[in-house]
């Protein structure tokens, strides 16, 4: 059985560990308690900075099929900082199921990319929506 002393906690922000009663992150300040109001892609944008990889290729791929418009910022901040390209191949392929002016924008310019395997992966994803 598993006992609430068992549990740790994390900052949904900093990702840091907290009190399980915290109403403050000591770390980064984020009003804990603010977290259950979020909407449930407001919950998904704070994942991207999740440290586990898995999760954060999920929150792209969930915030992709939502479409989410509040994702742009984060998505393409990622393809200026990140490294790992199965996370930015997951970024490009959410970007194209979005679909509104600004996702193909950035996307457009992820075919300038720094890494040749993202530009070729954003060239195919732009060729293949003038293909539609």
């Amino acid at each position: 059985m598993i006992t609430d002393s068992m549990i740790t906690y994390f900052c949904p922000a900093c990702w840091r560990e907290i009190d399980r009663d915290a109403v403050r992150c000591p770390g980064c300040g984020y009003n804990t308690t603010a977290y259950s109001e979020l909407p449930y892609e407001g919950k998904l944008i704070l994942a991207l900075n999740h440290p586990i990889h898995d999760n954060r290729l999920l929150a792209v791929q969930l915030l992709g099929n939502l479409r989410s418009n509040a994702s742009l910022p984060h998505f393409k901040a990622m393809l200026e900082l990140e490294d790992d390209f199965y996370l930015l191949r997951e970024v490009l392929t959410a970007l194209a199921k979005i679909g509104s002016p600004e996702s193909r924008e950035i996307l457009s310019e992820a075919t300038k990319h720094d890494s040749h395997l993202v530009r070729e992966f954003a060239a195919r994803l732009m060729s293949r929506r003038g293909q539609e």
